[in-house]
């Protein structure tokens, strides 16, 4: 039963995937609104104008707001399309991006090689500058190497700059001093510094989140503008804020200067989903399963949070470079619904990575795809309605069946059997990525709940949670939109992380309170908080980041309580928190050695309206129907019953096999699962082990 929504203010939550662009809006009233259009790719924004026409929401009111998740800025790293950049750095220290961590991720590979930098040699400029390791400045540049600098650059007509120092994550006066110079020469040409960025020491992961965000900036800047003015055009006049990748929005001003930080903008909202449904249905341990069009994606949500991490490795640790920003730890996997099916030079049958994306998309859209995907068997082995596909997107039968039996030719099979290998396969691929959520972290998979999202993922959750373990499944309501319903509950975030190394039992807490309470202030003016008011909507929290000693890496240590109380007992608090942490994660230890600190991160978070979705009115369907079905090959063809899950109530129980079918989305229960609808219209699927 729907609680009684809050009305007043419209909300938007806007996704691009690399199939569909959802939109969710609850408009002044509580009524939900959805939008569903295939990604127009080349032109992003379009589609995500839109599918917010289609939703009919007025978003005239000033207090409105359009929450916005995007792929563009992973799409461009990864596909290398991004600006012409230049590189600034310390005499000395330009060979960086070259020389990387100096290890070898294959050590038996003899022409092993990581991809090339985005700032290729010639695009570096060095500059006599020095800080020290302590924060001390021991030569700082002039303003004829300035000059010289700039007139370089315009040999060189870069279409960004990013700015680099040694040590700057301790003083980053240098940086500041030439970027001033630079945006003074060059008004038109974005400036990155690595210090705006990040605090934290390792100049690689410094130097690479710095170019890495120049080579996105000129993109993510020309897309949010043509995005905004769309929106204006359409009558929109509220606020327009972008998913931060730690789990936070940010204006758009801040997002067209630093995008690197909604490098998972877009999965980011189904993981806030997920942390809010875990927490209204008091589940301790969910892990989530979002399948899309492409990929399909898992994150922890553990005591009421998720997990977040330091680095984002853009194409792989192996191959590719880290981005030193804050991210919720998602673990991506090329699987998806548009995910082809394909046989090796040894004639094996293998699914992905690679996708027929939105154009042409799986053979059944309809639009010119010719080879067989994930939901060509989906259909073909009927576990999808052709007619309830995603809205009014009619499904082909036939087109998914010529490219199934075609596949099954040429691997020398039965059209049945490659079709369930595809299924199979594409699960076994999810389920090896959930295990690295769970059990490879020493977690036990039959603690957690599997909540499926995504428009594929409640038509293979069952199956997944079978292979892995997980007695359970959570399937919420309109689970193809669940990362644009996320975003509506999506919040203002900043934080800032410095460097602080010392023995914990030496850790002085006055003196970590005066730090907590400067950088306080800087999070306070960031968000537009009064420095004399008491600020409500604000909550500030704060965590050290704790090793034992020589080691290189740390766990990060959340402080007892909210808020930037210190109390004197803090280092007792954080030692003990340590090691029941280390423990858990590795299984021992070492209490011979002692603790040491190495970093601190302070949190703000401004709480936007919040609103309640009101799905009641929302796609009223109560004409069930039959679909022959293939489950497995031992059992054969058998009737399966199509039930629109908007004719479901509260404490209808559901056992499979069934098709469930929403807009979006549809959920299929295999032999023996049971689905319950909760009081809030969530399913219960209590999969049979």
């Amino acid at each position: 039963m729907a609680s009684e929504p809050r009305t007043g203010i419209t909300r938007v939550g806007a996704d691009i995937g690399g199939t569909f662009t959802d939109v969710a809006a609850v408009d002044a009233a509580g009524k939900l609104h959805i939008g569903k259009r295939l990604t127009t790719h080349g032109s992003e924004h379009d589609g995500v104008i839109q599918a917010v026409e289609d939703t009919g929401i007025d978003m005239s009111q000033p207090e409105s707001i359009l929450a916005h998740g995007t792929t563009l800025v992973i799409n461009s790293l990864l596909e290398k399309k991004g600006a012409r950049v230049a590189l600034v750095t310390t005499a000395g220290f330009a060979d960086v991006l070259d020389i990387g961590r100096g290890a070898r991720a294959e050590i038996f590979t003899l022409r092993y090689h990581r991809d090339p930098p985005l700032v290729p040699a010639e695009m570096r400029f060095e500059i006599d500058e020095r800080t020290l390791a302590g924060g001390g400045v021991e030569s700082d540049p002039g303003e004829a190497e300035l000059g010289a600098l700039a007139a370089k650059l315009r040999l060189a007509e870069p279409e960004a700059v990013a700015v680099a120092f040694l040590h700057s994550y301790v003083s980053p006066g240098n940086e500041q001093k030439v970027g001033d110079y630079l945006r003074r020469e060059f008004p038109s040409i974005p400036v990155t510094l690595s210090s705006d960025l990040s605090r934290q020491w390792r100049e690689f992961e410094r130097f690479t989140t710095a170019a890495a965000n120049a080579y996105v900036a000129p993109v993510a800047d020309r897309y949010l503008r043509r995005l905004t003015s769309g929106l204006e055009a359409d009558g929109f006049r509220g606020d327009f804020i972008v998913l931060d990748s730690s789990g936070g929005a940010m204006e758009v001003t801040t997002a067209t200067r630093q995008p690197v930080r909604a490098i998972e903008s877009g999965p980011v909202g189904g993981v806030i989903g997920a942390r809010s449904l875990a927490r209204r249905h008091s589940i301790d341990n969910v892990v989530t399963f979002d399948m899309g069009g492409t990929t399909a994606k898992s994150a922890l949500v553990e005591g009421g949070d998720y997990a977040t991490r330091d680095l984002y490795w853009i194409g792989g640790e192996k191959r590719g470079f880290p981005l030193q920003v804050s991210t919720v730890d998602i673990i991506e996997v090329g699987v998806g619904g548009g995910s082809i099916a394909w046989l090796d030079d040894a004639g094996r049958l293998q699914v992905g990575p690679r996708s027929a994306g939105s154009q042409p998309g799986p053979a059944c859209y309809g639009l010119g795809g010719t080879h067989a995907t994930l939901t060509d068997a989906n259909l073909y082995c009927g576990r999808l309605d052709k007619d309830h596909f995603a809205g009014n997107f009619t499904l082909d039968p036939d087109a998914s069946r010529a490219v199934i039996e075609e596949l099954a030719e040429q691997a020398g099979m039965s059209p049945d059997r490659l079709a369930l290998g595809i299924i199979r396969l594409a699960n076994l691929e999810v389920a090896a990525t959930v295990r690295k959520q769970t059990l490879e972290r020493g977690n036990d998979p039959r603690e957690y709940t599997l909540l499926a999202s995504g428009g594929g993922g409640p038509l293979h959750s069952s199956a997944i949670a079978q292979e892995v373990g997980i007695r359970t499944v959570l399937v919420p309501r309109f689970p193809g939109h669940y990362s644009a319903l996320g975003m509506l509950e999506a919040n203002l975030k900043v934080d800032r992380r410095e460097v602080l190394t010392g023995r914990l039992r030496d850790l002085r807490t006055d003196e970590l309170a005066g730090t907590i309470n400067r950088i306080h202030g800087d999070l306070l003016a960031e968000l537009g908080g009064d420095p004399e008011g008491d600020n409500p909507a604000i909550t500030f929290r704060y965590a050290l980041a704790i090793r034992f000693t020589g080691q290189e890496h740390a766990l990060w240590i959340p402080a007892p309580e909210a808020g930037t109380d210190v109390p004197d007992n803090l280092p007792e608090q954080l030692r003990k928190s340590f090691e029941t942490e280390y423990r858990r994660r590795y299984g021992h230890l070492d209490e011979m050695s002692d603790v040491e600190t190495a970093e601190l991160e302070v949190v703000a978070e401004r709480a936007l309206p919040p609103v309640e979705v009101d799905y009641d009115d929302l796609a009223a369907d109560d004409t069930e129907s039959h679909i022959r079905s293939l489950w497995n090959e031992d059992d054969g063809w058998s009737t399966t019953p199509v039930i629109p899950r908007s004719s479901l109530d509260p404490g209808d129980r559901v056992t499979g096999p069934a098709i469930l079918h929403e807009i979006g989305s549809t959920t299929a229960l295999p032999p023996l699962a049971v689905a319950e609808v909760l009081a809030d219209g969530v399913l219960l699927v209590t999969v049979p082990q």
